[in-house]
């Protein structure tokens, strides 16, 4: 902590910190429900945030995650949504041209991920990032025999569903539909 230091004197682990997590903290508001340009704003608002707050804060991984999903929340809470083609702006934090196959792809888990009940998908969204079952725990607040069952059970709930997708695009039907 370095409560009293300058900006100049934390900028530099400000930065590192940035460049390695603002993409995957997108991807872990994106895992909530929320739509890649919304969980941009809302982490370059949390990123912003953590800069000004930068001395103060112990564990600036676990802050950025907990204020960024706490601000979705109260996004989700206060919107009402009007059912309109969503038209996606350009933004950096995107993927890059060339990662366009292995976007698609994250596309589908997130697909997947959506469709869990709201704790299992947030214990597995930060799995995916790669939190331990330990660290879910501390950050959650939860035990972490809670943590590992919510794995658990969102690991095999995502499988059938995956499984259930690739039957869908090779004709074939799907696990119970028979």
């Amino acid at each position: 902590m370095l409560v009293g230091a300058r900006p100049e004197q934390y900028a530099e682990a400000f930065s590192c910190f940035y460049r390695e997590f603002v993409a995957r903290l997108v991807a872990y508001i994106v895992h909530q429900g929320a739509s890649m340009d919304l969980a941009a704003d809302i982490v370059q608002d949390t990123m912003i945030k953590a800069y000004r707050k930068w001395p103060e804060i112990e564990c600036h991984k676990a802050w950025a995650y907990k204020v960024a999903y706490r601000e979705y929340l109260r996004h989700v809470m206060r919107v009402v949504e009007a059912p309109v083609a969503e038209i996606s702006e350009p933004t950096p934090l995107l993927p890059c041209p060339e990662e366009a196959e292995a976007w698609a792809q994250e596309q589908e888990i997130v697909r997947v991920v959506r469709g869990l009940p709201g704790r299992q998908r947030q214990v597995f969204a930060l799995f995916l990032d790669g939190w331990t079952p330990a660290e879910i725990a501390g950050l959650l607040g939860i035990e972490g025999p809670a943590v590992r069952s919510s794995l658990r059970k969102a690991r095999v709930a995502v499988g059938a569903e995956l499984r259930r997708g690739e039957g869908d695009e090779n004709g074939e039907i799907g696990e119970g539909e028979a």
